[in-house]
Parts: C-alpha cells; sequence; structure tokens
C-alpha cells in the first residue's frame, strides 16, 4: 500500500511515551533563530518568512494535504500501491498533452513549473496525486463504441463554417432574421449589431464540428439539417438570441476509421479518466475534518475560500 507522500513519524521507533519529568523547552527567541539567509549582514529567520509564505500559498498547500490525506485512505482501503512506474507515467501523459515534440514539452513543462511554483516536491507529489486518482477511477472508466465514432465524426468528419449573430433580445433577433430573409447583407448587420466577438469579421467563425459539445446544444441542432446559403431561426442560447447561416460545409478528410481506431480509444479513455479524476478530486477533498491552528494560515484560508466563491 503506498504511503507517498511520505508522512513523518510523530515519535521515532523505541521513543519511550511516558510524560517527561522536565518541561517542553522553551520557544526560541526570534535572535536565537537559526538563519535561512542573509541580506547583506542581516539574518532572515523562517519567522520572518511565515507569514508572507502562507499568504502565498498556504491554503493551496493545506488543500493538496487534505486530498492527499484521502487518497492514502482510500488507496489503502483498496490494497492499490503507486510505484515510481505510475507517477513516470503521469508525466509521460503532461508531456504528450504539451506537444509531439519532446524537447517542446519539456520546455513548457519547465515554464508551468516556474509559473505555478512546482519546485520538486510539489512537482512530485502532483504526479502522485494523479497517479493515485487515476488508479481509482479505472474500474469506472467504460469507452463504448459510440464514444469512439463520435470522437472520429469530431476529428475527421465534416465541418461546418458558419456566420453568427448574437443580440440580448429575442425582438432583435427576430427583427434582424426578417431583414436579413428580406436579402440585406447578414455581414453588415452582425457588424452593427452583434454581441459576439466575431462582429468584426461579419460573424464569421472558424471551422468546426457539429459533433463539437463545445458549442450550444441547441444551435448545433439547427445547423444539423441545412446546406450552405441557409439560415437558421432564431436560438436561444442562455440569456442571449442568436441566428446563424451556413458559409459551407467542408468535407470528412478521408482519414478511414480503421487507421485511428486505437488512437482514438486512447483519446476517449483520457479524457473520462480526466473527467472523473476531477470529480473524484473534488468530493475526496471535502471529506477529511480540517482544524486551522495558526491564526495566520487561518487567515490566509479564509480570504482563498472568500475568493474561490466569488
Amino acid at each position: 500500500m503506498s504511503t507517498y507522500p511520505p508522512r513523518v513519524p510523530d515519535q521515532a521507533p523505541g521513543q519511550s511515551t511516558a510524560p517527561s519529568a522536565q518541561p517542553p523547552p522553551a520557544e526560541p527567541s526570534r535572535a536565537a533563530e537559526r538563519p535561512v539567509a542573509m541580506i547583506d549582514d542581516e539574518p532572515v529567520t523562517l519567522s520572518d518568512l511565515k507569514a508572507r509564505m502562507l499568504e502565498q500559498s498556504g491554503a493551496e498547500t493545506l488543500r493538496e494535504l487534505r486530498l492527499e490525506l484521502e487518497l492514502r485512505n482510500a488507496l489503502q482501503e483498496r490494497e492499490i500501491r503507486i510505484s515510481a512506474a505510475d507517477t513516470e507515467a503521469e508525466e509521460s501523459r503532461l508531456l504528450d498533452r504539451f506537444s509531439d515534440d519532446r524537447d517542446t514539452a519539456l520546455m513548457v513543462l519547465q515554464t508551468l513549473r516556474r509559473n505555478e511554483g512546482l519546485g520538486p516536491h510539489r512537482y512530485q507529489a502532483l504526479l502522485w496525486r494523479n497517479a493515485a486518482l487515476r488508479k481509482l477511477v479505472e474500474p469506472d472508466v467504460r469507452v463504448d463504441p459510440e464514444t469512439v465514432q463520435r470522437l472520429y465524426r469530431l476529428e475527421h468528419g465534416p465541418r461546418h463554417v458558419i456566420r453568427i449573430h448574437v443580440v440580448p433580445t429575442l425582438q432583435e433577433a427576430q427583427e434582424h432574421l426578417s431583414r436579413t430573409q428580406q436579402g440585406e447583407s447578414f455581414a453588415d448587420i452582425a457588424v452593427a449589431h452583434s454581441m459576439d466577438s466575431s462582429r468584426d469579421r461579419g460573424g464569421l467563425m472558424e471551422s468546426f464540428s457539429l459533433e463539437d459539445p463545445s458549442w450550444p446544444q441547441a444551435l448545433r441542432t439547427e445547423l444539423a439539417p441545412l446546406k450552405a446559403g441557409e439560415l437558421t431561426g432564431v436560438v436561444f442560447l442562455e440569456d442571449r438570441y442568436a441566428i446563424a447561416r451556413v458559409e459551407e460545409i467542408l468535407p470528412s478528410d478521408g482519414v478511414a476509421f480503421g487507421t485511428v481506431r486505437e488512437q482514438l480509444e486512447e483519446s476517449a479513455r483520457l479524457s473520462q479518466e480526466r473527467i472523473k479524476m476531477a470529480e473524484l478530486a473534488g468530493k475526496l477533498g471535502e471529506r477529511p475534518r480540517l482544524r486551522i491552528l495558526d491564526p495566520e494560515l487561518r487567515r490566509a484560508w479564509s480570504v482563498d475560500q472568500s475568493a474561490t466563491d466569488r
């Protein structure tokens, strides 16, 4: 069973548990503390650093430790070990997501670690958490044939090029749809009235697949039966209204399903794993009872929670 990240034992083996007859040593004064750095001839101690370090990363570190405790419990309950090979595999997956070129991927990883403050200890702990979460969700991951086919259509199937026009009210959308149907330029109306960031291009969007879940389902459903040059009706998008016109439908790229099936299955599996890992981390990270004893850490935690809740 995995015990990483390593825990410092409360007492050394063989150490007596009997209470000491002597009072505990007094807390050292700042002057007696061993310096951790020098600025010119001025010593810097851990006490000097503590408040600022807690403000900067105390809450995040506490969340990491809280999740790691519950992960160790879950791994022990299922008798699962996390090996060095597991954490090495996590690093390989990270690099694969960054770039197909190894040198480029390593440069991206180095930049990420620097920006996120991931030194050797935090980085290894991150890899361990990912490996632990992946092991725990593996039994629940199922890649069905329809999912693989949908991913194939997403990556290699037809793609739509559209213009879109987004407005805040139904009345405006209906009016502009009517004007377009009567022959006015869709692009000109979009430039003059659309709220979408594509307005400067007359509503023109990059090509996309109707299988792409990042696009609203209502819009994709409206576009599905249309041919080039045809308009959707008014589409309700949460708090806004849209109309769209199909500019072009690009054909499939001709890649045969059999030649990419294995890669698609792996991609589908990894996608499911990431979703389930995030869900499990959110659930497990809230379980351990948390009592913050240090006032400075308590204040940092409170500020962090307030920012998270907004």
